[in-house]
């Protein structure tokens, strides 16, 4: 074998490698170069190999025709990698990256920055951003933020991960972190809802123009000559302390210490439902909730709103067999959206169901349930409770007081040691087996104790007086943390063990019961990583959310959607994304909803299934304005 047959077979070789590595580059000018250079070996194999046949006439053995064959395989594939790169380039977003505090055309570690068409990503000033919305300075910024506040850059990643970041953590080069969005788990100061903002009451009220206060809030003593004023202290709404200085709230009052808000329909309500009474800024709410289709939204309400009135028992319920329990939802969907007794759509329906539960809770001492049923029973009083709650905070009703009271002071009696609740007990009496308390035995249940932490919070909001509501809604607290895993970041059915059960899907009841009291918390530290991997828990237990899905649970994706929105950031921009449409896309014409796959609400509501599941889903669609935590 002679010497040009050795080099032209390494040559050979070498230039197959090359041309197979180009197939990953994607170089144009590397392709072309691989051409040339095939057609130079080419050359010298065929040297090689008539010299060779010369010497050996009888034959020359098969690495000449091996390296004859390698020249020609590799000039083709060459010639075709590099027509095909002609035909179709490589976009340059492909190969380089924007960085933090550059401008298009500097250079980046070699390489030009360019203005991308197909991600769109560019960096400005200070900022890298997607398109013109961003939020962050510099390095700091790690790629800066979005208008939907997640990484400016992910978009990029998820056209091209290796360009955007290392696989986890931040990219040496580009400074651009690759994590996904489950895993962007820092709410800024500005988002609305957020659990740990600045200032936690403005952070869900908003400071719309419509909203304007009235007197002077550092005055001792004011006078309020409107009918329609409703004074209030802020801290009401915060849990202080020392609420003892908080005075009634009777309309004509002289108010001492306190002052009264008023909305663009006239309607003065504690501020941290004045959302809800807005009527023009609830729109500019939903906009900053990240409601894609507004009108649709507030459309979808309003026609449920509508089937509701149409779907109202001559006597003022709702429902067939949980009466209670139907009222209650019923009445909050009205309260959600501001309708009360005056509202003139629905303020007769509103009447007549708030009238309904009182004189429920008159003819029962207190208890709020129609059919005796330990488990029903149990639930449909918190639920009750908690729609007379917020009737009384917004109407100030005089009448419903002394019902509400006897209510909330039910729920206070019949929590356990552990600071939950369990369903209620049958004890036999002269009149045949009845329901007359919960019961006292066993871990409570975290379904149950969601229902009755929301009515003494709601009752609380109202600043009448309930004999200890204040420990109560700590040890309640306290009993969310004990069926908290930290392991997956899931809350329990009874204990948390059972975060791991598909049938259980309770971590929005807990996330929001630590949202919505400030006492009861190991520390301020444990509370925020709790609510950050429950948050994870949440979206990595929803990855697949279809409404006609046999995974669709409405019931969980109630204290779910109530739960992201409060805490905000990309959480709830992930979250939503899924919700709103599914829901809008849902509806029936005639503003109720279909059964759901998997018919949850079937077997739980039974013939109250349809105005179950429709008030779950008009309570998720309000969850942009109804925040009163």
């Amino acid at each position: 074998m002679n010497t040009k047959t050795i080099l032209s077979f390494i040559l050979s070789s070498t230039l197959g490698l090359a041309v197979i590595g180009n197939l990953f580059l994607g170089n144009l000018l590397v392709a072309s170069v691989l051409v040339f250079s095939g057609l130079g070996v080419g050359v010298l194999v065929h040297l090689a190999f008539f010299e060779e046949k010369k010497k050996k006439p009888s034959g020359i053995g098969p690495i000449p025709w091996i390296n004859l064959g390698m020249s020609y395989a590799s000039l083709l594939l060459s010639l075709g990698s590099f027509l095909f790169l002609l035909i179709n380039p490589s976009s340059p977003s492909e190969a380089t990256i924007a960085k933090a505090g550059q401008s298009a055309g500097q250079e980046t570690e070699g390489s030009k920055v360019p203005i991308s068409d197909e991600t769109n990503v560019a960096s400005g000033g200070e900022r890298a951003r997607l398109g013109n919305s961003g939020g962050g300075e510099g390095l700091d910024a790690m790629g800066g933020a979005n208008a939907d506040n997640q990484n400016a850059m992910r978009e990029a990643q998820v056209a091209n991960p290796d360009i955007a970041g290392a696989e986890q953590g931040i990219a040496e080069k580009t400074k651009v972190s690759a994590q996904n969005v489950q895993e962007v788990v820092e709410p800024a100061e500005f988002d609305q809802g957020t659990a740990e903002a600045e200032d936690l009451l403005l952070s869900r009220i908003g400071e719309d123009q419509q909203n304007k206060d009235i007197g002077d809030p550092n005055a001792l003593v004011f006078d309020e000559n409107e009918d329609n004023a409703l004074a209030f202290d802020p801290t009401v709404f915060r849990g202080a302390e020392d609420p003892n200085d908080i005075l009634s709230k009777a309309k004509g009052d002289k108010i001492s210490n306190l002052r009264a808000a008023v909305n663009s329909l006239g309607v003065s309500v504690p501020k941290s439902m004045s959302g809800r009474c807005d009527k023009v800024g609830r729109v500019a709410r939903l906009a900053r909730g990240g409601v894609r289709n507004p009108e649709r939204v507030e459309n979808a309400v309003t026609k449920a709103l509508n089937w509701l009135k149409q779907d109202q028992n001559a006597d003022g319920s709702w429902g067939n067999n949980s009466k209670g329990a139907m009222t209650g939802f019923a009445l909050l969907c009205y309260l959600g959206h501001c309708d009360l007794t005056d509202s003139p759509e629905y303020g007769e329906a509103v009447a007549k169901g708030i009238k309904y539960l009182v004189e429920l809770g008159d003819e029962k001492d207190g208890w709020l349930y129609v059919t005796n049923h330990k488990h029903g029973s149990a639930y449909a009083h918190g639920i009750a409770s908690y729609a007379l709650a917020e009737a009384y905070g917004m109407t100030e009703k005089a009448f419903i007081l002394p019902v509400l009271q006897k209510a909330i002071h039910r729920i206070v009696a019949g929590q356990q040691g552990d600071g939950g609740w369990v369903y209620m007990v049958e004890r036999p009496s002269v009149d045949n087996v009845r329901m007359v308390d919960f019961g006292n035995k066993g871990a409570s249940d975290t379904s149950v104790s969601g229902w009755q932490f929301q009515a003494l919070k709601a009752a609380y909001n109202t600043g009448a007086d309930f004999p200890d509501i204040e420990p109560a809604l700590e040890l309640a607290v306290k009993n969310f943390y004990r069926v908290y895993s930290p392991v997956n970041g899931g809350f329990g059915y009874r204990n948390k063990s059972d975060s791991k059960k598909a049938s259980h899907k309770l971590t929005g009841v807990g996330s929001l019961g630590l949202q919505s009291w400030k006492f009861g918390h190991p520390s301020q530290e444990e509370k925020k990583e709790t609510l950050k991997k429950a948050m994870q828990h949440i979206l990595k237990d929803n990855l697949s959310m279809e409404y006609h899905s046999g995974d669709a649970n409405l019931y969980s994706w109630y204290y779910d959607a109530q739960a992201l929105f409060n805490y905000g950031g990309a959480f709830w921009t992930a979250w939503n994304r899924k919700m709103e449409p599914m829901l809008l896309n849902s509806q029936l014409a005639n503003g109720s909803w279909p059964k759901e796959g998997g018919g949850k609400t079937s077997s739980q509501g039974g013939q109250d299934a349809e105005v179950y599941r429709t008030t779950l889903c008009t309570l998720m669609l309000e969850v942009y304005y109804r925040y009163v935590y």
